[in-house]
């Protein structure tokens, strides 16, 4: 912090920097003034946090300078040094709001309390303002968040767009995917704690800081992380987003994919880019197993338009085929093999480059086919399986909890626990209670 002395004696002046040990307060001498004119341009040019001012000065004394100071910037804490003769100045300066006055003749230990005081309230006030200020950036965050997935409420954005990290005259959109090789990899990165997922953002703020100051990172999808970024071109981005899939493979050791948008300008354009992003995630396999996808990288407009196409047909015939069976739902025969391995080996940890050697297609088109048949993913699928089998367990047995984590797949009685709880909202033995 920084403290500006405030005298008209040049003794007194020198005798305040050498009385007090001002490093140690936090303090920080930026600089002295002969009177409250002279202090006041000083304060316009560099803020301080506090002064500490004389009352008796020429060309501006030190209540008239309080009275400037209040007016300019009521954040800067005064204290006043007075003699008894002054009292009443002191009383006036008090209700103009002076934080504290010291007594002349000086008492350095009294002096350095009230500098102490008022730099403990200087500090609680700004922690009290940060968490104020990372509230609001958490909501205007959050509300950017839903209108760029759902397009509504872009007034409500206009209002606060200043305040906004990115500049929408040219950014762009990446999403970070991590992916599962297997389905005790699933389990631990579904379970993730919040503390260990804000770690990884925090990482991959520090690799962002790297190549822009201006960014935004969306954390509120499980596994996904959204990141807006200013002005990067695709070299910097995939650059970037290679940091990232190292760091991901360093912290977690899993594979990560990641997808970026081209830059784009306007804020009402965000919605669409969104799609764009979603869209390349979901059928970038098209394109091939690459972990990095990016239009203005390896990936062209007209190509995108070209797998979006294909991927609508395609999820239309699979419409069609089981409205024209009247069977029921009806799977595709990779993902009929894949369901046959799974009921067969969900006790197990089985791999993703298991499962599709069985069903004879690429990680990524297995992975969008399972999803879309399915309605949901592999390894929810073989968790809900597994959950499923647990159940009858602690119904018609009298295993023991950790003995039926076992028969499911699960090395970890108390990993199991945890699982169970989340799609269950009760424990294993809680269950098991409700049952009888």
């Amino acid at each position: 912090m920084k403290i500006l002395l405030v005298d008209d004696e040049m003794f007194t002046i020198r005798m305040l920097q050498n009385l007090i040990h001002w490093e140690q307060l936090g303090l920080e001498v930026m600089g002295y003034a002969r009177d409250g004119q002279e202090a006041f341009h000083m304060i316009m040019e560099n803020p301080p946090d506090i002064v500490l001012t004389d009352i008796k000065m020429d060309t501006m004394n030190g209540l008239e300078l309080v009275k400037k100071i209040q007016g300019y910037s009521p954040d800067i804490r005064v204290l006043l040094i007075s003699a008894y003769a002054d009292f009443g100045y002191v009383k006036e300066a008090m209700k103009r709001g002076c934080s504290d006055y010291i007594l002349k003749p000086i008492d350095e230990a009294e002096l350095e309390q009230a500098l102490r005081r008022t730099v403990e309230e200087i500090r609680g006030r700004k922690e009290q303002e940060s968490v104020i200020n990372e509230s609001e950036a958490q909501l205007r965050a959050m509300k950017l968040y839903q209108y760029m997935k759902n397009g509504r409420s872009l007034n409500s954005i206009l209002n606060f767009e200043q305040y906004l990290p990115v500049d929408f005259n040219s950014y762009s959109l990446m999403m970070v995917r991590l992916e599962n090789e297997t389905i005790d990899e699933f389990n631990s990165i579904s379970t993730m704690e919040p503390v260990q997922s804000g770690y990884l953002t925090g990482l991959m703020k520090e690799i962002l800081s790297e190549k822009t100051e201006h960014f935004l990172i969306f954390d509120y999808e499980a596994q996904n992380w959204f990141l807006l970024l200013e002005g990067l071109n695709g070299r910097d981005k995939a650059a970037c987003a290679q940091r990232i899939l190292e760091m991901l493979k360093r912290e977690l050791d899993v594979r990560g994919f990641i997808c970026f948008s081209a830059r784009q300008q306007g804020l009402d354009k965000l919605p669409m880019v969104y799609e764009e992003v979603t869209a390349l995630g979901k059928y970038g396999f098209f394109v091939g197993e690459e972990p990095i996808l990016g239009y203005d990288y390896n990936c062209s407009q007209k190509e995108m338009e070209e797998i979006r196409t294909i991927g609508a047909m395609r999820e239309q015939e699979q419409k069609d085929t089981d409205m024209a069976s009247g069977q029921g739902k009806r799977y595709s025969k990779p993902v009929e093999l894949s369901l046959q391995l799974i009921e067969g080996s969900y006790d197990r940890n089985i791999s993703l480059d298991e499962i599709c050697r069985e069903a004879a297609v690429s990680r990524n088109y297995f992975c969008y086919l399972f999803k879309r048949e399915v309605g949901v993913s592999v390894w929810n699928y073989l968790t809900q399986l597994r959950m499923e089998r647990a159940k009858k367990l602690l119904e018609e047995t009298d295993l023991r909890s950790y003995e039926i984590a076992f028969q499911v797949g699960y090395d970890n009685p108390s990993y199991f626990s945890r699982i169970f709880k989340k799609y269950e909202q009760m424990t294993p033995n809680e269950y098991r209670e409700n049952r009888k």
